[in-house]
């Protein structure tokens, strides 16, 4: 399962696949300071976000770090 960012530029449509929503908007950023256009980030369900909609995209849950608990036995 991946996510597919698609925008326009002046060579005609472009495709990327990343494998989180993270990553995703990393890509989609990258291509809108290169100049492309009509950004979207379809995700693997199916959903398509415009560049106007990427608040609204569901981001990957961070993981926390395992604390290890020191216990002391005397």
């Amino acid at each position: 399962m991946s996510f597919s960012v698609t925008a326009k530029c002046r060579h005609g449509e472009l495709l990327h696949r990343r494998k989180t929503a993270e990553a995703a908007l990393r890509k989609a950023r990258e291509m809108s300071r290169a100049g492309c256009y009509d950004i979207t980030i379809t995700t693997p369900q199916g959903r398509s976000y415009h560049s106007s909609e990427f608040a609204d995209l569901p981001r990957t849950p961070a993981e926390r770090p395992v604390r290890k608990s020191h216990s002391s036995h005397p």
